[in-house]
């Protein structure tokens, strides 16, 4: 492919649309420039006036057009503190609306937020209520929340009608297909831009067709209908060359271009992309440079010029990473992936897959990763590295669980906001309408009292109206003071209400996150490893390795099903204590036995140190589960070679037994120290990459707080860690204690402590 050819033959049609642009356009940006420098030097702050106000907003909107946010902000700023000296609400509101808008364009969500909430305190007319739902459908779309902005947009649409403003309402309905086609419903989506292409063809606005007829081609690409596509593109495209619309005109190019890479009409193709490139070039725009460089790739790529494709795609990458294009960096290393696995070079290919995994790494777009993960997976086992492809499968499955939960998750959370919404503007329209009835009623006492006063001659009569009128106010305010009784009792019950529903529900989506997360994600990995011992023949060395992984998945499943069941039940029943007296050193021997082979196949040492006399008063299984619970992270966080003390003593606090597990292994910094005992369960790998799930503490904090007792630590970082547990003695061992408190160190005969070798 020659581009400098192409150049030429296309070169005359271009050259005259871009005179056509520099012509125009300048004067257009001179007259916008004129008329917001006479705005300046006529604008005075002094002069309280609405039209103060209306000149200062005018302002703003031409400077928030040219992206100049700090002066207009500080423009707007000025319009407020003006609207506020002479009470002028609707100066208050058009500036706070244009603070919202202004925010919305520098993706300040948060911040347009604020300031939709304020002007919806001075919200009056249907007008005024239709910009607010706007605003906010413009910064739930922002934010992806676009079941809301559906709602919002459907209901300023609705207002829009209500008052015969059409085109409003076309707009609206715009703004409607576009929310549903990024949630994929295309028959919505479609239905909506039908609305506003109809409203803007019957208008005769030019504009509007040229927008509509792109965004329907645009929807009719994705469900690859590409009869219907080409007609409304060609559609868009003749008005957009018609009346000089640049935007809407490269858009709808690219489009085109798409369109017929994908019929395999390549010439046409070519062509619609070289001319969307000078488009580019004259308006000196390197981001669509590296996307039409993209393009351009994958074109080639289909016409079988893979040597042509790799060069594009590397211009591509290359301007990308030049500019931050994050997501564009992604697609150009994952085309050619893609590209040099066709040829059959596997290890180039996993080199340019890594790249663009590297790429999105740390950038929050779960949904490129899930499909990097799953390419790395595929090119690992295509060049038989199973260890490294099993690594990327259980990625995937983990990504695209955890994505799969917070989808179902985010679209319960919306739902739930719009059943609230219609609550609250249900209850909204009860205390309205108790509101108008009671200022019906003060303006019938107004009446009757101006009628007593007029008529004074007859002051008998007069007197008899007041009476009667004052007993009826009476009446009246008992009647609305019972009612905002009741209203504050039933706001009261709901708030307590809403409050239990979201403890409960908080409890659900937290056992279902880490069912999901820490059960389902290892179950996951069993499986994928054997799928690999059944599909694939392995060496004896990769038989071990996959061995190994599975044996320690098997151990990480069985502890963190038993955290999770106690949990889980502590959760929803409350912690239920079964007290009984036992001898401490059984529990703790009970436990030692069983972790034994964990920590021999780690070779690591158990030292005991337990007083045999100490008998406690306490749950017999929860005591086991707490001491299990911190040897077994002892081991996690310990080295080959390293030795676990455990030392049980009569504590100096009465009537009390402790415990301490003390480890030699990698310790805490402060800032993993802090995160210890937080509500969002917090875990690390070991020093073997073992994996946890984070309830262990937590569940060891709550057992041992509701026997009464309390759990402590010191860390420090590669020097260790040692838990410290107290836990209620028995009666007759609380006597025991108190007299071996009082005295010295054990005599040299004693037996001697136990010790569990690890290796």
């Amino acid at each position: 492919m020659t581009h400098k050819s192409n150049y030429i033959i296309y070169g005359f049609m271009f050259r005259l649309l871009i005179t056509y642009w520099i012509i125009l356009l300048p004067f257009s940006a001179q007259a916008q420039q004129k008329k917001a420098d006479s705005l300046r030097v006529h604008i005075n702050p002094s002069i309280m006036q609405p039209s103060t106000v209306t000149s200062i907003a005018e302002l703003s909107d031409i400077l928030i057009a040219e992206a100049k946010y700090e002066e207009a902000k500080q423009w707007l700023i000025l319009g407020y503190e003006v609207s506020e000296e002479i009470g002028y609400d609707q100066g208050k509101f058009s500036i706070l609306t244009l603070l919202a808008d202004q925010y919305l364009q520098q993706n300040q969500t948060d911040s347009a937020l604020v300031m939709i909430e304020q002007a919806n305190l001075l919200e009056k007319s249907v007008e005024q209520q239709e910009k607010l739902l706007e605003l906010t459908g413009d910064a739930n779309t922002q934010s992806g929340k676009y079941v809301l902005a559906v709602e919002q947009y459907k209901n300023a649409a609705a207002l829009a009608d209500s008052i015969g403003n059409a085109r409003r309402e076309a707009e609206l309905t715009y703004k409607t297909a576009r929310a549903w086609s990024a949630l994929g419903d295309h028959t919505e989506a479609l239905r909506a831009y039908y609305y506003g292409l109809e409203y803007a063809e019957k208008a005769g606005d030019s504009e509007f067709i040229a927008q509509a007829s792109n965004s329907v081609g645009s929807e009719f690409l994705k469900i690859l209908k590409y009869d219907q596509a080409e007609f409304f593109l060609l559609k868009a495209e003749e008005i957009a060359r018609k009346i000089g619309l640049t935007n809407v005109l490269e858009n709808t190019l690219l489009n085109l271009a798409v369109l017929y890479r994908e019929e395999s009409d390549f010439e046409k193709s070519e062509s619609y992309y070289e001319e969307v490139l000078k488009l580019a070039e004259a308006g000196d725009n390197p981001v669509n440079h590296s996307l039409l460089y993209y393009h351009l790739g994958i074109m080639e790529k289909y016409r079988g010029n893979l040597s042509e494709a790799e060069h594009l795609l590397l211009l591509a990458l290359e301007l990308s990473r030049e500019n931050n294009e994050i997501q564009r960096q992604y697609e150009s290393a994952t085309a050619l992936g893609k590209l040099e696995m066709e040829r059959g070079d596997v290890i180039q290919a996993i080199r340019y897959y890594a790249r663009a995994n590297n790429a999105i790494e740390g950038e929050n777009l779960e949904s490129l990763a899930l499909t990097s993960y799953n390419n790395l997976y595929r090119a690992y086992r295509e060049s038989g590295n199973f260890v490294e492809s099993l690594r990327w499968l259980e990625q995937h499955d983990q990504l695209k669980d955890s994505l799969e939960t917070a989808e179902k998750s985010r679209l319960l959370a919306e739902y739930e906001t719009l059943f609230n919404l219609k609550q609250t503007r249900e209850q909204a329209e009860v205390l309205r309408a108790s509101e108008q009835r009671a200022q019906s009623m003060v303006t019938l006492q107004r009446w009757l009292i101006g009628l007593a006063l007029l008529a004074g001659i007859i002051l008998t009569f007069a007197s008899i109206i007041l009476v009667k009128s004052n007993k009826r106010r009476k009446k009246v305010n008992v009647e609305l003071e019972k009612s905002n009784r009741q209203l504050q009792q039933m706001n009261k019950m709901v708030k307590e209400q809403n409050e239990e529903l979201e403890q409960v529900n908080n409890v659900k989506n937290k056992l279902f996150a880490i069912i999901a997360h820490d059960l389902r994600g290892p179950l996951s990995s069993l499986q994928s490893m054997v799928y690999l011992v059944r599909e694939h023949e392995l060496s004896q060395e990769e038989m071990a390795e996959i061995t190994k992984s599975l044996e320690r998945n098997l151990q990480e499943n069985a502890s963190m099903m038993d955290n999770l069941l106690a949990w889980a039940q502590a959760q929803m029943n409350g912690i239920k204590l079964n007290l009984r007296k036992f001898n401490l050193i059984d529990g703790i021997k009970s436990v030692t036995d069983q972790i034994h082979f964990q920590a021999k196949k780690k070779g690591i040492n158990i030292d005991l140190d337990i007083d045999p006399t100490i008998e406690v008063q306490a749950d017999y299984d929860m005591v086991k589960l707490v001491v299990r619970n911190l040897v077994a992270n002892a081991i996690k966080f310990s080295d080959k070679g390293d030795t676990i003390r455990l030392k049980a003593f009569y504590s100096k606090e009465k009537n009390m037994a402790e415990i301490h597990v003390k480890d030699e292994g990698i310790g805490m910094g402060i800032e993993d120290q802090k995160k210890l005992f937080s509500k969002d369960h917090f875990t690390k790998r070991g020093t073997d990459n073992e994996k946890g799930s984070g309830l262990g503490l937590m569940l060891c904090k709550d057992f041992i707080e509701g026997h009464g007792g309390s759990l402590r630590f010191e860390s420090k970082p590669k020097k260790g860690t040692t838990f410290m547990i107290t836990i209620p003695l028995a009666e007759s061992s609380a006597n025991s204690g108190n007299n071996v408190t009082a005295l010295s160190k054990p005599a040299a005969s004693q037996e001697k402590k136990p010790v569990l070798q690890g290796s």
